[in-house]
């Protein structure tokens, strides 16, 4: 019986090292799933799978660490699919602002720095600045959770009707006081710190209009006062 059954373990481990090696077992498709900023024929040049390939010598885990590599994906899986297609899924990054380090960097709705701007890459994104390079390095925690609150401060402006991404010119991190944004038009500083963003943006926007015809004479707009928007006026 023990022998019976080595002889039957022997055979299967020999009819599938034969079925892997067979030409029936080769790549013939290969799908993509999930793009939108990068087309398929360039992720699958990034997976580095070839057609024709047999479908068990591909390295599932390798080919997704591989993909991930690329500025703009943040997650990759593929798929066997026996016996010839395999499945690429992937999730594009997507970038909510851009930040200037002396030079133009996309960060995501983590806060994670992720890719330098190349020429042709769109700008149409919100500007923030104030960080420095060493800042990043010295300071790596409060770095990068200022970086994920103007992720997340940016997500929520998009989400406004009233004072929206459209009324910001420019956002200013500050290590020391934490965010600030510069309206649009007149570039006045509206003092939002380090916590409770929407709840000062809701004060905000129940005087706003009230605010606008007057931005050219104010010097700044702090919301870092509970229950309070204070107002300064420009000395001129």
């Amino acid at each position: 019986m023990l022998l019976c059954a080595l002889l039957l373990a022997a055979a299967v481990v020999l009819l599938v090292q034969v079925l892997s090696q067979s030409d029936y077992f080769r790549v013939e498709q290969i799908e993509v799933e999930g793009c939108q900023r990068l087309d398929a024929e360039t992720v699958i040049a990034l997976s580095d799978i070839r057609q024709g390939m047999r479908t068990f010598d591909v390295d599932l885990d390798r080919v997704g660490r591989r993909l991930q590599e690329s500025d703009w994906i943040g997650r990759a899986e593929v798929t066997r699919i026996l016996p010839r297609r395999l499945v690429i899924r992937i999730v594009e990054r997507q970038p909510v602002f851009i930040l200037n380090l002396d030079y133009l960097y996309y960060v995501d709705d983590d806060g994670v720095i992720f890719r330098a701007l190349h020429q042709g890459d769109p700008l149409d994104l919100p500007l923030a600045a104030g960080l420095s390079r060493e800042q990043l390095l010295q300071q790596r925690e409060a770095s990068q959770d200022l970086l994920r609150q103007t992720a997340a401060l940016v997500l929520e402006l998009r989400a406004r009707k009233r004072f929206t991404l459209a009324q910001v010119a420019q956002i200013r991190i500050d290590p020391a006081s934490g965010l600030e944004l510069y309206t649009q038009p007149a570039a006045v500083a509206v003092r939002l710190g380090r916590d409770d963003h929407a709840g000062k943006l809701d004060r905000l926007e129940q005087i706003y209009s009230r605010l606008q015809p007057q931005l050219e004479s104010l010097s700044y707009i702090d919301l870092n006062v509970p229950d309070k928007v204070i107002v300064k006026q420009r000395h001129w």
